[in-house]
Formats: structure tokens, sequence, C-alpha cells
């Protein structure tokens, strides 16, 4: 409920509200285009960022007048104001963002970060350069965050925790200057001179603090349970919620000023926000059977709360999930992820987005690139982006299934240099078999090209017992394990069974060779965590590694085997990348650790080097002279692919981005939409082409 959202940031962010209510509408891809007032260059509209997917958990003003909103999407995303528009948008996090808060001096904001339990991060970044300062793990939750008033330390609290700890704004670094609070703190703020700060403790305790020695210098006892709090009025006033409605309290004294039980009754919930730090002014947003309300309040010299406007919210706007507000206008976020602009004179924008559609799997084969929608719809591009040309139409049919693989590197026995071979697979349905599609290209009298199928292999004779967990294709044969430790080598040609074998605790396998596949798998109970199998005499050759789980095994094209391994270090769970040597494996190269666990990682290969998002941070390539990062599309790359001459990377937003693969420059951006697609090339040009 609103009522219970966590306050962020004293001048803005209010993140953590619910609301039932209707998506707006978005607007298309356009082809046309227009010129920016600030920058004289020209802004395609076809490449109009997109707009959150999830809720918008919380925004921010910042210095330039442009309001900074971060959703359950882990995406910051930056909107023109002026122009209603959104400006920038690019991944921060692989987790939903709970709150951020914005430093009061820099362009630089801090995330609070969080998945399923157990996943609890802060991070911070210069969201102008996009650069990332630091992210800190913590095992538990984390309640509060905020900057103080210079912007010299930031101020955390953890919910499983009494008291609140410092941490340096640009390392991460525990400082040691935090005092002792014996309490759990909902809301801390301090003075200018940063040398004293305010606390409240939801217990109903108000307290100052002086940072230099650490010890409190006074406390009251007050209201307790308050949410939403904001000073107000040069910091001399506290405003809060708590089941009776709205309280104001004197920040020095800890003295009830007044309350008000008439905009926020016990059937309603809303959010306060600070109008003008200098002011003794605030706004309330409150939330009553569905309809929202803005109340402009000013507090009296005498105590009175008196309403300078009252405005109701369009119902349009709903989901409301976040709030920010200035002199001239109020930010609205939603829980569909749009941001809206609420007027002085009560009318309200949408922000101009141009969502995508969302690819989210790509398979490499010969010289086509598979496409699998978040519709599950399948389509094919030419595996090189430089062979794709204005007006090219894409044809997408309609699949039910969730999953794409590939040979690596292509397969040297289609028959043909310009047919490929794809395998599609259901992960949990066990009703419906596997598929191979043949692709060719087809050869039109206008000189276009298009992919078309060829012939389909459906697998029928796979056992549907158990969900798959895994699937690789190597020349003529394919390999399924499922989650029983069950894996089949299957005739891509014919359908047969070629071997069959059965490993408990199998968590990923792949091809070695023709003739024997690698398995990843729990190192419990005398086990190792990579066991080599001869699909001919059915021999087994365990591989020793020191790890308790082999999580992940890959074959690339060149014929390298790689694997990575989860062990436990000082109960520390980490994650680490391995080029395995099957002769001797104490002797596998270790390319890359992760402090935590990572089994969801992309690899590929290309070139005869290894590319991996090891860690959810970015890609990174392993070369002789060292790891290479990738340059960064807007979002964070989830899927890697061998492009023979490139390395291919899927991000989170569903754009699909051609790398070099010696030095990781971005080549091309490849966006879909719903019915259009917009190759962006590293020298600004663009090509587009219709989808269908």
């Amino acid at each position: 409920m609103i009522g219970q959202t966590m306050k962020c940031h004293t001048a803005f962010i209010i993140c953590g509200l619910s609301i039932l209510g209707v998506l707006a509408a978005a607007p298309g891809p356009a082809a046309q285009c227009r010129t920016s007032d600030k920058e004289n260059t020209v802004v395609h509209a076809a490449v109009l960022p997109g707009g959150h997917r999830g809720a918008v958990n919380a925004l921010a003003y910042d210095d330039q007048g442009r309001v900074l909103s971060a959703g359950a999407d882990g995406f910051l995303e930056i909107w023109d104001v002026r122009h209603n528009r959104a400006a920038e948008r690019f991944q921060v996090s692989l987790y939903p963002i709970n709150a951020m808060v914005l430093h009061p001096l820099k362009p630089q904001v801090a995330l609070i970060e969080r998945d399923n339990p157990g996943v609890y991060r802060i991070s911070a970044w210069n969201y102008e350069s996009k650069r990332q300062l630091f992210t800190l793990g913590f095992s538990d939750p984390i309640a509060y965050i905020n900057y103080s008033a210079g912007g010299n330390f930031l101020m955390v609290e953890r919910s499983d925790r009494t008291g609140l700890v410092f941490i340096h704004p640009e390392t991460g670094e525990m400082l040691e200057s935090s005092p002792d609070i014996p309490g759990t703190v909902s809301f801390a703020a301090t003075g200018r001179s940063e040398r004293t700060m305010i606390t409240y403790m939801p217990a109903g305790v108000l307290s100052y603090w002086d940072l230099e020695s650490g010890k409190e210098i006074r406390h009251f006892i007050v209201p307790p349970h308050l949410t939403s709090l904001i000073l107000f009025g040069t910091n001399r006033f506290l405003g809060g919620i708590d089941p009776e409605g709205l309280v104001i309290l004197d920040a020095v004294s800890g003295t009830v000023i007044t309350r008000d039980t008439s905009i926020f009754r016990r059937n309603s919930s809303g959010i306060l926000l600070p109008f003008d730090a200098e002011l003794s002014e605030l706004v309330c947003l409150s939330v009553e059977n569905g309809v929202s309300t803005l109340y402009h309040l000013s507090l009296s010299a005498s105590g009175r709360l008196e309403t300078k406007n009252r405005r109701i919210v369009s119902q349009e706007i709903a989901p409301i999930t976040s709030a920010v507000i200035t002199q001239d206008t109020t930010a609205l976020g939603t829980g569909n992820g749009r941001v809206w602009r609420f007027n002085q004179d009560g009318t309200a924008n949408s922000m101009m987005v141009q969502d995508q559609q969302r690819i989210a799997e790509v398979a490499a084969s010969g010289p086509f690139l598979a496409l699998r929608t978040g519709e599950q719809a399948i389509g094919f591009i030419p595996l090189d982006y430089t062979q794709l040309e204005d007006t090219t139409r894409i044809h997408f049919e309609t699949s039910a299934y969730t999953h794409l693989a590939s040979n690596p590197g292509g397969d040297t026995d289609s028959g043909s240099p310009i047919s490929a071979n794809f395998l599609l697979w259901h992960e949990k349905d066990t009703r419906r078999y596997p598929v191979i599609k043949q692709v060719r290209f087809s050869f039109n009298f206008d000189n276009s090209t298009e992919a078309i199928v060829q012939s389909d292999t459906i697998l029928d004779k796979l056992s549907s017992k158990f969900p798959l967990r895994s699937a690789a294709i190597l020349g003529d044969r394919t390999l399924f394990l499922d989650s029983a430790g069950n894996i089949t080598v299957i005739s891509r040609i014919t359908g047969d069974i070629l071997f069959s074998f059965s490993s408990i605790g199998s968590f990923d396998a792949a091809f070695l060779d023709g003739s024997n596949i690698i398995i990843g798998r729990s190192a419990v109970s005398g086990n190792t965590p990579f066991l080599m199998v001869n699909m001919v005499t059915g021999e087994t050759v365990p591989l020793a590694y020191p790890a308790s789980i082999g999580v992940r095994v890959y074959r690339g094209a060149s014929g390298t085997v790689y694997g990575a391994v989860v062990d436990e270090e000082s109960r520390t769970l980490k994650t680490a990348l391995l080029r395995l040597n099957t002769t001797q494996p104490a002797r596998s190269d270790r390319l890359a650790e992760y402090p935590g666990e990572d089994i969801g990682f992309g690899m590929a290969e290309s070139g005869g080097l290894l590319a991996s998002t090891l860690g959810g941070a970015g890609a990174s390539i392993y070369t002789p002279g060292g790891i290479v990062p990738f340059e960064r599309s807007p979002g964070l790359p989830l899927l890697l692919v061998d492009g023979s001459h490139f390395f291919i990377a899927l991000d989170g937003d569903g754009t699909i981005g051609w790398h070099d693969p010696q030095s990781g420059k971005l080549l091309a951006l490849f966006h879909l939409y719903e019915d259009a697609w917009i190759l962006e090339r590293a020298d600004g040009s663009l090509v587009q082409g219709g989808v269908r």
C-alpha cells in the first residue's frame, strides 16, 4: 500500500506505491525525425528509447531539470521534460531497483537492488558517463538509503540489523565514522555541515547525533510508525503519515504541531512530497477508492495547515508507484512502466517512448541468425549485419517453443553454403517435441533475399517424462538433458535415438566431439564436477577439479571446451569460468572469477577467443593480452552468440548488438518493433525495414 512506502530522499524520491489502474497507450515507431534544440543534431523518432517494463519504483529531478526514473526492469531512464519524451535509457542491474537517491552535487545516483531472498545490493552510478562507481552486496535487506547533505557519504540501514552504516559514495568502502544507534532507523538526514544528523526510529524516537563523536545529543518520544517522512521549511518541520492521517512535527523539539485526518483516512493511502525545502509547504498525494488527489498545503505561522491547491489526478494515470515534484511540474510513475507529467493546470501528458518488441533469444547457424521474440514468434535475419538492407521485410511465424539452439560455428555438412539448421525446444512442456528447422535463402526477382523454412524434422522419439534442462547440436546430432539427469542423443536427420545415459545431479551437458559428451554435475558422494562419456563404448571418465558443482559446459567452434564451477570458500560462494583441460583437469585455465553464485551467464567463442557475461555487469573477451570489455549497448548483455566474424550479444532490452571479436567495439544495434525493425550502425547511419 502507498501508506507503507519507504521515503528514500528528503527532497526527491518516493518509492514502493501500489494502486490498481489502467495502462496508457504508448506511441509506436515513427518515420519522421526532428532537430534537437540543445545540440542542433538530428534526432530520429525511430530510435526513441522505450519505457520501463514493470513498475517505476523511484523518480528524481536533477539540477538540469530532467527526470530520472528507476524500475523493476533494472533500467535507469532519463526524461526530457521540456519535450515530453524519453532521452536516454540504460540498464544498471539485472535485478529490480527498489529505490534511488540522487547525489546533491554530482550527476550520481545510488540504488537499492533486490531480487529473491539472498540478493541485496547497493550500487552507485555516474548517470551522465554511464559509469558504475561500485556495487556492494549485503546478506540482509536494505531498508533505507540516503546521501548526506554534501554527498560525502551514504547512510544505509539494513532491516535485519540495528543502526546505520556510512559508506563512501564513490568506492562503496564502509566508513568507521558510523554512530552507534541502538535501533532500526527509517529516516536520516544530515545538516549542511554534515556534523549533525537527525534520525527517526519506527518505535517513535526522534534523535539528534553529533557525527564527530558518534554520540546522541538528544532525543524525543514522538508518534510511532510514521512513513513517507520529509523535512521542509528549512528543516524546521518533519512531516509523516500514520494510521490516523497526516502528522507535522517540530523537528527541533519533537512536538506535534498539527494533525490532519481528512487527507489520509484509514481506507486511503498516499505519500508526502516536499514542494520547496525553503518554504513551509508540502504536497500530499492521497489515494482513496482508486481516486488520486494532489494537495498543495502550507503550514501557517500559527501551525494550521491551509490548502493552497487541490487537483484530482486522472484515473488514466494508474497504478501510481512513484512521484516527484518541482514548482513547475509533478512527475508520476506507474506500475505499468509509464512516466507522466502532471501540470499545474491539471492536464497530464504521458512521456513519449517507443517500446521495442523484446527479442528473448538468438542463435546462429550458417549465414543466419534466428530470433525468438518474447511472444515466442520465430524469424531469421542475416548473420552479417551489413547484409541487412533498407525496406527488407522480416517474416515471423508463431511458435510454441521457449528455446533456440544451433551448432557453434555453423554446419559444415548442411550441403549448401546458404542453408542452416536450428533446434527449437520447450523447457517445461513435455508434450511438445523438439523440432529441427532447416532454413535457406530465397533469391527474389528484385535481387533481395528472404529466409524461408525448407523443412522440419520433429524429434518425437525423445522421452517426454521430464522437463528439459539444456540442449545442444553438433553436426547431425542433437543432445538433450532433462531435469532427472537423463541424457539423450538423437539424429537430427532421422530423429532416431543414438545414445542414452543417466547421471543424477547433472546441471548441463554438451558435445566434446562426434564421439564424446561432457556433463557438468554436483560433486557430492565422491563425484567430480565434470564427467566425460564416450557415446560409442559407454566408457566414463571423471574430470577431477576442486569445486562443488560443475554448473555449465560449452564447446566452442574451435573444439575448445569451457566450463563453469561454483564453490564455497569461507562461507562465501564464488563462480569460476574455466578453459577445461580434459587430459589434466587440475591444469585447466581459470579465466575469470565472480564473488557470488552466477549460473545463468552467457558465453560464446568467436575466432578462438571466449567472451562471457559472468557477474552480470557486462561482457568481456578473454585474450592472451588480458580481459577486454565489450562496448556496452543500452541494456546489459544477457546472451552471447558466435557470429563467425563477430560476437553477437542480446541485451536486457531485447536489442541485438554486433561486436568486434578482438576489441569488443560495438559495430551495430538491431531493434525490433511491432511492425518495423531498425539497424543502427556505428557510423550513425540507420537501416530500416518492415516486419510481417
